[in-house]
């Protein structure tokens, strides 16, 4: 009888959740829905609030009190539901996203049932460590372009531009005509993002930001802003965006609380908002999201987006595959495997 190992979170409510590798019976797929043989799952940032019980998009109930962590992945076709029609056993598929992460049962399990029309198909082109990052990083960075709105060749600021969605954000800017200024705390990070196609580079350990940003783009200002580490450094930021120019924030990576200057804020018309993929998804039509899905997979099929893949872990290795992916300048995605 097959098995279907889990990376379960042993008293989630507690506040401090054990990480357990636990053995569950394989799931059978309902009308309508698929069961999909996990493959490949990337650890992201995200991963780190669920383990902190804090992350809005993870929220099992109560009685649910052992619920199985992971927010995406890739995988193959195991067996279909009746009613199934847009896809076959073998075919690899992807969440947009998985429905059940929401109630606490995730991705890093062997398993899972999901509805057909929450899932997404893989082309050939598309390499399994792709895939399995489709959906956290490539689908907020087009979802912040589209926010922003930003005209070719007008400029875009980002934060943490090192990073796997920094990387990949510039790979989207660059096939779209809009410049990036990237912002990065380690001076070895330039050469390596302007041969990704980075416009501009600033060291923020070096040089100050809003002084370059005025220099680079003739005193205007960034067309738009994207961060994602908070801090002080947030007040660089909203004062290199032009009047009347919006800064996204979308992560928290020195902490949960962010500063900036009220009256270069104010005064200028600057709009700060969050980003947060769940709702803005939630917000668009069927036929919208499914376009929105599509443009996405085909930027990774057309290898505009290359996700950075790192390190690969087994299942029952995801504490140590955590503790890696934590580490500052580690490299690409860590990704669960089996």
């Amino acid at each position: 009888m097959a098995i279907n190992k889990a990376v379960q979170l042993t008293n989630y409510h507690t506040g401090s959740p054990k990480l357990d590798i636990v053995e569950l019976p394989v799931p059978t797929p309902g009308a309508g829905e698929v069961l999909v043989k996990m493959q490949l799952r990337p650890v992201n940032p995200a991963d780190g609030f669920v383990f902190m019980t804090v992350y809005p998009g993870f929220t099992p109930s109560k009685e649910n009190a052992n619920p199985i962590a992971g927010l995406e992945g890739m995988g193959v076709v195991e067996a279909v539901g009746e009613n199934v029609s847009k896809f076959t056993v073998g075919q690899r598929v992807v969440g947009a996203p998985f429905p059940s992460v929401q109630s606490g049962n995730g991705t890093w399990q062997q398993y899972l049932v999901a509805p057909e029309d929450s899932l997404v198909g893989v082309p050939d082109s598309v390499t399994d460590e792709s895939a399995a990052q489709f959906f956290v990083n490539p689908v907020t960075v087009v979802g912040m372009l589209n926010v922003l709105n930003i005209p070719t060749g007008e400029y875009l600021i980002q934060t943490a531009a090192g990073s796997v969605l920094g990387r990949q954000m510039i790979q989207v800017c660059k096939h779209k005509g809009i410049k990036t200024i990237n912002v990065v705390r380690r001076a070895e990070q330039a050469e390596e993002l302007k041969a990704l196609g980075a416009d501009e580079v600033i060291v923020s350990t070096e040089e100050d930001i809003s002084l370059r940003v005025n220099e680079i783009t003739g005193g205007k200002g960034a067309y738009g802003a994207v961060e994602c580490v908070g801090g002080d450094l947030f007040a660089s930021i909203t004062a290199s965006v032009r009047a009347g120019g919006t800064a996204i924030i979308y992560g928290a990576m020195s902490g949960l609380t962010a500063v900036f200057d009220i009256p270069s804020v104010l005064f200028r018309g600057v709009t700060i908002r969050g980003f947060w993929l769940i709702p803005y998804i939630d917000g668009l039509g069927k036929e919208e999201r499914a376009t929105y899905m599509q443009e996405v997979m085909q930027l990774l099929a057309d290898q505009v987006i290359v996700p950075y893949a790192g390190e690969k872990y087994p299942l029952d290795k995801a504490e140590e595959a955590m503790a890696e992916a934590q580490k500052a300048a580690r490299g690409g995605k860590v990704l669960l495997e089996g």
